[in-house]
């Protein structure tokens, strides 16, 4: 055989080859475009907007005016104070019932797919039925308490100031623990059971097992989780306004709310703009610290 002719065919497989690597590329450019659009342009026109005030030339004062906004303030506490609600409750309750399901017990799968049950129904019919169960004039909650001699009179549960945030963040709590217990079962069922039975045999008593083994082993789940509870906590908008607008009197008004009412119903865009930035920094900021922290816990561990 010619020796043009090896070569040619040499090319034309190597040819071949690199468009066979190079063709997998193209399929990813939809997505690439996609994620463009509903991603990066809306935060870079987030962006540009917060610095305008009308004007032609970009000013800062949608963020001065922001600082000084005792509603704003207010909102950040009321976030905060939300977070302490909910993220910490969802993680114990999640552990604990994780825990439970994953020895031998009977009709494990039962109770596993009633457990799953709340957090498969969407959020929003969850809020409204928690709304007419805390009703304080036909509400069901309101019945059993008092028939069960609990309380003597209604409560008012989510127009009572002092009990509006903890009562939205328990329908919280008993929408997304389910989603943390998944995430720990799956991880608990990753530990070989010949670590326990090394344990019992070394006389450790169940707390032991748990503290020694259980939550040391499952400390990379446990990280995963508390960031995803976080971030989701602090973007559950449609729990706090679908249950009590922000009410009574911005008591229950977290940033998420803030934003919606200055940018939807005000028509405030630029001065919304403003505040999502800040909040989407402090976000950051959260994850940064946790994830940097989380890191050096883990490294120590190992």
């Amino acid at each position: 055989m010619p020796e043009n002719l090896i070569y040619k065919g040499e090319t034309m497989v190597q040819t071949k080859k690199r468009k066979k690597r190079e063709h997998p590329l193209l399929y990813l450019l939809p997505t690439f475009v996609i994620l463009t659009l509903l991603v990066a342009y809306p935060l870079v026109n987030n962006l540009i907007n917060s610095f305008s005030q009308g004007g032609i030339f970009p000013t800062v004062k949608n963020y001065q005016k922001l600082f000084a906004d005792r509603y704003f303030r207010s909102d950040l506490k009321n976030t905060f104070q939300w977070l302490l609600y909910t993220v910490p409750f969802e993680m114990v309750f999640g552990l604990i019932i994780a825990i439970l399901l994953n020895t031998k017990v009977r009709m494990k799968k039962l109770f596993r797919t009633l457990f799953i049950v709340p957090w498969v129904i969407p959020s929003v019919v969850v809020c409204i039925v928690w709304k007419w169960i805390y009703n304080a004039d036909y509400g069901i909650l309101n019945y059993i308490l008092q028939l069960f001699g609990i309380i003597k009179k209604n409560q008012l549960w989510v127009s009572d100031p002092n009990q509006v945030l903890k009562c939205i963040a328990v329908v919280y709590v008993w929408k997304i623990a389910p989603f943390v217990m998944i995430m720990y079962l799956s991880g608990l069922q990753s530990i070989s059971e010949d670590i326990y039975e090394s344990a019992r045999l070394d006389g450790a008593n169940w707390l032991q097992q748990i503290g020694y083994i259980t939550l040391p082993l499952l400390f990379p789940v446990m990280r995963s989780v508390i960031l995803v509870s976080v971030i989701w906590s602090l973007n559950s908008f449609v729990y706090v306004y679908s249950i009590s607008g922000g009410g009574p009197a911005r008591v229950s008004e977290i940033v998420q709310i803030f934003i919606y009412k200055t940018g939807i119903e005000q028509y405030n865009f630029e001065y919304s703009a403003a505040a999502a930035n800040i909040f989407l920094i402090i976000v950051m900021v959260i994850a940064f610290v946790y994830i940097s922290m989380t890191e050096k816990r883990e490294n120590e561990m190992t």
